[in-house]
């Protein structure tokens, strides 16, 4: 089973400046009994999701929007929910992470999600929703 956290990949290279959410692409993959943790280090098709209309390495993720909320000290990212439509897909987890960095790490991960079990669809719509857009429920989120 995964987990559901920002990886420490992301950490470094967020500091070092390497990855820029808002001009990088930033993909999520969807994943089937692939266990990611905190120290995942990158995108891998190993144990990667499959079906129709899913295609390897993910979708785009729209919308990158920043904010800071200077009470409670937390940065964070919102991205557009993402879909797969008239799809046949099962997974129980994903990993967003970048398409455009090639050094120190290739397509490194930024975040691991936990689906908390397999969700599927059955040519139809395979929707991932983000949580709200605040300080405490936002995906990725630096305080």
């Amino acid at each position: 089973m995964a987990t559901t956290c920002l990886t420490n990949y992301f950490r470094r290279d967020i500091l070092n400046g390497v990855i820029d959410i808002g001009d990088d692409t930033i993909k999520m993959a969807l994943y089937a009994g692939q266990s990611h943790s905190q120290t995942t280090t990158a995108y891998t098709s190993s144990g990667e999701a499959s079906g129709t209309n899913y295609t390897a390495k993910g979708n785009t993720l729209a919308g990158a929007t920043d904010a800071l909320d200077n009470t409670n000290h937390v940065a964070y990212y919102d991205f557009n929910d993402t879909s797969w439509s008239s799809a046949t897909i099962t997974a129980d987890s994903c990993l967003i992470y970048s398409d455009t960095v090639t050094s120190p790490t290739a397509d490194v991960s930024i975040y691991v999600g936990d689906f908390g079990g397999s969700k599927s669809s059955a040519s139809g719509t395979f929707q991932v929703v983000f949580p709200a857009a605040n300080y405490n429920t936002a995906i990725i989120r630096i305080a």
